[in-house]
């Protein structure tokens, strides 16, 4: 998740959690102190299942822990779009701030190194919970070996195919490495004719991240305060020019996604890859399970659906897929911050957890739920779930990462210019100094 900045904070009222008008409820005592009331931020808008769900949650916290039983529970919804600004104003001024608030995983270590969250180390380490946790999740929310957060859910973006048209053509298992995920699409390609193996949209960077990984590259990397861009090394390349090469060389990909991200053209919300997948046109579509809601109604085939994790190079280990979700935390100036874990427990249960993430297409942060139970048996959900569990966030928790990717689109462009034809040697060392100037000054020098 990515906040961008706004003007104002919204707060919207629900029916059986009072909302304190953007303010925090702690006044005065300590932080093992019992509160009368604690504000929880959560992100985006109140919706009815929104609603539902915290309500859920507080009735089980004060029944979990009766010495709260008489604790408001005040929740202010934050638009994604003013939480930069809204977590700023907190921070500065020192008033209207939570105690408990929901942050999106790449803004984690932003706000964690600007002294807004408090270091829950000692809570994190004695927590149940925590040898259940994907690593890269929790890694996160790590800085200087202290713990300012817990994840709470993610998304990942995986392989959606459809199990029939495999059978047809004679695939009898998902891919696991880039040579039999090439073979795979020129088969179903043959079998279905008129059809495009795989997409290779330029503007999708979470995406072509895989690749870069799967090969062993990175992307940038942090040391000794510095980012360091990774583009231009013998593994990066090789996971930028294989990507290249579904539509160029392998001409898997289809030359209208030049330009265009998994949705189409940069803001629709339909029309490209996803639509041409969701209407039998594209036999694999790169993107995440909550993909399914933007399907268009007149999508066929849909009992065949599966999915499969985005092959490494050579297998058989999965590429690792970048994690964006939300996670919890206290925030530092809380007076009450015993209460506030204690909710965040309750808040982060795996059963809670889950029960939150799963309308959403997102997954709980715990091992143990991604690799049995109801994903492992899910036609559609399997292959996700094992993404999962291989995760990376850095570079895309940078502090100038939306600069970056989303305002100055360095990776995208550079892709579109290597379709379009441009040298791949010059091109990748423009954008991989591009890349590391932004990451270091907010700018492209």
């Amino acid at each position: 998740m990515r906040y961008k900045l706004a003007a104002a904070v919204a707060c919207a009222a629900t029916a059986a959690i009072a909302v304190a008008g953007c303010g925090s409820g702690s006044s005065g005592g300590s932080s093992s102190a019992v509160p009368a009331q604690l504000t929880v931020w959560r992100m985006g808008s109140s919706t009815p299942s929104q609603v539902t769900w915290m309500n859920h949650v507080v009735s089980e916290f004060h029944k979990k822990y009766p010495a709260y039983k008489n604790t408001k529970v005040n929740v202010t919804w934050i638009p994604w779009t003013n939480a930069t600004n809204d977590f700023t104003n907190a921070l500065t001024s020192g008033k209207n701030a939570p105690d408990v608030t929901e942050i999106g995983n790449t803004e984690t270590p932003t706000e964690a190194s600007l002294g807004g969250l408090a270091d829950i180390t000692s809570d994190v380490n004695s927590w149940p919970g925590k040898s259940d946790i994907v690593g890269a999740m929790l890694a996160n929310d790590t800085l200087s070996g202290k713990t300012y957060a817990v994840p709470w859910f993610g998304g990942v973006r995986g392989v959606w195919y459809r199990k029939d048209q495999f059978a047809k053509a004679g695939i009898t298992s998902a891919p696991t490495s880039w040579k039999q995920l090439v073979a795979d699409a020129r088969k179903l390609q043959r079998k279905f004719p008129g059809t495009y193996g795989i997409d290779a949209p330029t503007n999708d960077t979470d995406a072509i991240a895989s690749f870069i990984w799967g090969a062993g590259g990175q992307i940038a990397v942090r040391k000794g305060g510095k980012w360091t861009a990774g583009l231009t090394s013998a593994a990066s390349e090789a996971g930028i020019k294989f990507y290249l090469d579904l539509y160029k060389q392998d001409k898997l990909s289809p030359s209208k996604y030049v330009g265009e991200t998994e949705l189409g053209n940069p803001g629709a919300t339909s029309g490209g890859a996803n639509e041409d997948f969701a209407l039998g046109k594209l036999d694999m579509y790169i993107d995440g399970p909550w993909a399914k809601s933007e399907f268009p109604k007149n999508a066929v085939d849909s009992k065949n659906w599966a999915s499969f994790p985005i092959p490494s190079e050579h297998g058989p280990n999965p590429a690792p897929a970048f994690s964006g979700g939300s996670d919890l935390a206290v925030w530092a100036a809380s007076k009450y911050q015993t209460a506030d874990w204690d909710l965040i427990q309750v808040m982060d249960s795996k059963a809670n957890a889950t029960s939150f993430a799963n309308p959403q297409g997102f997954f709980p942060p715990y091992e143990s739920a991604l690799t049995s139970g109801a994903y492992a048996g899910s036609q559609l959900l399997s292959g996700f779930a094992k993404a999962a569990t291989h995760t990376r966030i850095s570079p895309l928790n940078a502090k100038n990462w939306a600069t970056a990717d989303e305002t100055d689109l360095i990776i995208p462009t550079m892709m579109k210019s290597l379709m379009q034809g441009a040298p791949f040697q010059p091109t990748v060392a423009k954008a991989n100094a591009e890349l590391a100037s932004v990451l270091n000054t907010g700018q492209e020098g």
